[in-house]
């Protein structure tokens, strides 16, 4: 089992924590682009996720048609919204998601630490 770590968002890992955040998305980069079921990714000092499955997608908005919005980001009021808070997220790297598209990953677990 490989180990990934990931920017600390608290939000998400709450949503992902309460069951309303079921799916975490990153750029398909040469380090995302190996992650399989059972690794897990940490989220600094909050805690980390045992990750479930890997689907790989063109674009977010392939990913929201196939996995559905809201398992993406619970608190967006609509796909738009939803794609947009993502992007905006400063860690997002649109040259790979354009380039190669994004990494959907099922949440299977979640740990926190503190």
């Amino acid at each position: 089992m490989a180990t990934f770590d990931a920017g600390v968002h608290v939000e998400a890992f709450v949503n992902m924590e309460k069951g309303l955040k079921t799916v975490y998305a990153v750029p398909a980069t040469d380090e995302w682009s190996i992650m399989s079921s059972g690794d897990r990714i940490e989220f600094g000092s909050i805690g980390s996720i045992t990750v479930g499955s890997v689907r790989r997608y063109g674009s977010l908005e392939d990913l929201c048609q196939a996995e559905s919005w809201q398992n993406l980001v619970p608190e967006a009021d609509d796909e738009d919204t939803a794609i947009t808070l993502i992007r905006g997220i400063a860690e997002w790297d649109s040259a790979a998601e354009t380039k190669r598209g994004v990494i959907a990953v099922r949440v299977r677990q979640v740990k926190r630490k503190i």
